[in-house]
């Protein structure tokens, strides 16, 4: 895997006391711009969620989403850093915590081609997928 954290970060597997305004600037790479609150309501669906929290600031610096059947497959459905914190391994660090919690046979994640190399240098495979999006999102959907 790639990447080391050089700053302290803490790791957390709660969404206690996060508001959506601790989650702004999230979703900037969307190709629609998302609407006010739905990383948080996407984050309170999840099976899995994973915080990284700057450890003097407390700040949201990234976060991974899960979602599985607990037996055989799960699937990584959101991982980002924020930008100024790309680059120390808080990314990779997410996806450990997050494929070692999901423990299921298959664990499948789309991403952006610039993203590949990246996924498999952590053990993931391209595979064939098919996806069926609903346009656009609405509001409380």
């Amino acid at each position: 895997m790639l990447g080391l954290v050089s700053e302290p970060v803490t790791y957390v597997e709660s969404l206690d006391g996060v508001v959506a305004a601790d989650l702004e600037g999230f979703l900037l790479h969307w190709d629609f711009v998302p609407p006010a609150g739905t990383l948080l309501r996407m984050l309170e669906g999840s099976s899995i969620v994973v915080l990284a929290r700057d450890t003097e600031s407390s700040r949201v610096c990234g976060y991974v989403a899960a979602l599985t059947d607990h037996v055989v497959c799960g699937y990584i459905s959101a991982i980002e850093v924020r930008p100024e914190f790309r680059k120390r391994g808080i990314g990779t660090e997410l996806l450990r915590r997050a494929t070692e919690r999901l423990n299921v046979y298959g664990i499948y994640l789309a991403c952006a081609p610039a993203m590949i190399p990246y996924y498999e240098s952590a053990g993931f495979a391209r595979v064939v997928a098919m996806s069926k999006r609903r346009w656009p999102v609405a509001d409380g959907a």
